[in-house]
């Protein structure tokens, strides 16, 4: 399910913990699938609180990643499909690098952000023996030879890294901290950008966990254009490289009204 939530969205007055209530007098809090739907809803419904314009949702809900502009290193062996609402992307090779770029702007390919400064959320997976999982901000064309903001959760060195990716191959790290990633787990970023003021989180749970302390921090004004979003993942050598996205969110700015942020977090 491929959403463009502009500023054109309007939400109503009622509190998302009314919605709450509501919701579970109706006798609707139960486990399976309706207690996923009870999850999604209570997403939306927190979009709805945001005190700024969601420009892009995008929860794989009805298995397609509409509005993706994919890229990798060996196009014919890139295999990427979307399953139980995560978008994978899977690559065997040397050196295989395997991503995908999107943005709130659908008039150009790839598709680009309507604004340069947003707050990206996203949730991610990967599979052994992936090196490194990545998400891009203000990325630009062509992707061959791209030009951007990237944290990256780096599973071979067991650290996050902030970065600016020069061009191909060309990169300064801004940011590094030590962390420790485990595959197969779910694991929440928030890469926020602001002028020149980059901020990053990463933590494991539900979106309301997300940490209130930034993980990394940098300024580096470099790079000021909206560009695209991007997420994906790399390896060096002659591996497979595999990993799986859900849950994108990008808004401008997002921050949570503090009884709506309470909700999300008694709910999950």
């Amino acid at each position: 399910m491929h959403h463009l939530l502009t500023s054109d969205l309007k939400c109503t007055s009622i509190t998302f913990s009314t919605i709450l209530i509501l919701w579970q007098n109706m006798g609707f809090r139960q486990s399976g699938r309706r207690r996923g739907m009870f999850k999604l809803i209570v997403l939306l419904f927190a979009l709805c609180a945001v005190s700024g314009a969601v420009t892009l949702f995008e929860d794989y809900f009805d298995g397609t990643a509409e509005g993706w502009t994919e890229f990798s290193t060996d196009p014919d062996s890139a295999n990427y499909y979307v399953e139980s609402g995560w978008y994978h992307m899977e690559l065997f090779g040397t050196d295989p690098q395997i991503f995908a770029l999107n943005g709130d702007d659908a008039t150009t390919e790839p598709h680009i952000m309507s604004i340069p400064d947003y707050s990206f959320y996203c949730k991610s997976k990967a599979w052994s023996p992936t090196w490194h999982v990545g998400f891009g901000a203000r990325f630009t064309n062509p992707i061959s030879n791209s030009n951007g903001y990237a944290l990256w959760l780096r599973y071979a060195d067991q650290d996050v890294v902030l970065m600016r990716h020069d061009e191909e191959l060309k990169y300064t790290i801004l940011a590094i901290c030590p962390f420790t990633l485990v595959y197969e787990q779910e694991y929440w970023i928030r890469f926020a950008l602001t002028g020149g003021v980059l901020q990053c989180k990463v933590w494991q749970g539900s979106i309301g966990d997300e940490p209130v302390a930034w993980l990394l921090e940098a300024y580096d004004a470099t790079i000021g254009g909206p560009g695209s979003i991007g997420m994906g993942s790399a390896c060096y050598g002659t591996l497979n490289n595999h990993a799986a996205f859900d849950s994108v969110i990008v808004n401008d700015p997002l921050a949570l009204e503090s009884d709506t942020w309470g909700a999300i977090k008694a709910s999950f």
